[in-house]
């Protein structure tokens, strides 16, 4: 499996309509396309996790909307893994990362493509020793 870093931008909303409408028009109106997003409940609030090729325009769309007075948002690095679509790819992951003794704190998937397996998105204690680990999987 390849398994790369990446960077991961968490923003956190109020539980309201229209909030992640004003994420994804913010993400919009400085041409950032996201990879992956995951939208869950976090302490009564929305947070939206996204994803992306185009680091910056992610970052500068989630600065303005901090301007805006959406806070906090939190940039992470992650691990995305291109997983090979068949049973228990996800567990074996799972696996290989216990067996170094490596936390996954969260993790989501996201759809690649036609054909294609799914895209793994893992945030981790340790990032390198995680990839490493990860690699060698078929």
């Amino acid at each position: 499996m390849h398994a790369e870093r990446q960077t991961e931008f968490s923003i956190y909303l109020d539980q309201r309509p229209g909030e992640l409408a004003g994420v994804l028009g913010a993400l919009d109106q400085h041409g950032a396309q996201p990879s992956a997003v995951c939208v869950a409940e976090h302490n009564s609030r929305g947070v939206v996790r996204i994803l992306g090729r185009e680091t910056e325009s992610l970052r500068h769309a989630c600065e303005s909307l901090v301007d805006s007075g959406v806070s906090p948002v939190v940039e992470a690095d992650v691990v995305v893994v291109d997983m090979s679509d068949r049973p228990n790819a996800l567990r074996e992951i799972a696996l290989a990362l216990a067996a170094v003794r490596v936390n996954i704190r969260y993790v989501y998937l996201a759809q690649r493509g036609p054909g294609l397996g799914p895209r793994c998105i893992l945030r981790v204690s340790e990032i390198e020793p995680a990839i490493v680990a990860i690699e060698p999987l078929p």
